[in-house]
């Protein structure tokens, strides 16, 4: 009596191991796909941040030239998506000027409206320099042990 031997993979694990394959193959393409759909999302909130960021310099540079900022807003394209940007512009009886902006998008994908708001307080120059003086204080000297 000879003794049957197995030799190779019979045809159900050949099948079972293409369907697990199939399976893992199919998540990867999910997981490539949402990470898409974050690094767009990530591409319009780091645009929104350099263009209110953007607008805070221009207003500091108005202000440091003597100029009287106004409020106001305009609107930018980036990646197909319109991005506007509002800011708001005021100044106390101490001269510390205070401005809000916010930039506002749609998303792409869900339509919904999304916001993005930085909060600044600005100062003349010669108020920084008056400033700087009082939170300095006297020279002085420390003595190193």
């Amino acid at each position: 009596m000879k003794s049957a031997q197995q030799h190779g993979f019979s045809l159900i694990e050949v099948l079972i191991a293409l369907v697990l394959l199939g399976v893992g193959l199919l998540g990867l393409a999910r997981l490539q796909l949402s990470m898409l759909g974050g690094t767009a999302e990530s591409v319009l909130h780091d645009s929104a941040v350099r263009l209110a960021e953007d607008k805070l310099e221009a207003l500091r540079f108005e202000l440091a030239a003597g100029q009287t900022p106004l409020a106001g807003s305009d609107e930018t394209q980036v990646d197909e998506v319109t991005l506007r940007r509002t800011w708001t512009w005021s100044v106390d009886a101490n001269g510390l000027a205070e401005t809000t902006i916010t930039a506002k998008w749609r998303d792409p994908k869900t339509g919904d409206e999304l916001a993005l708001s930085i909060p600044a307080k600005l100062t003349t120059s010669a108020m920084a320099g008056q400033a700087w003086l009082i939170q300095s204080g006297p020279p002085s000297r420390e003595t190193l042990p």
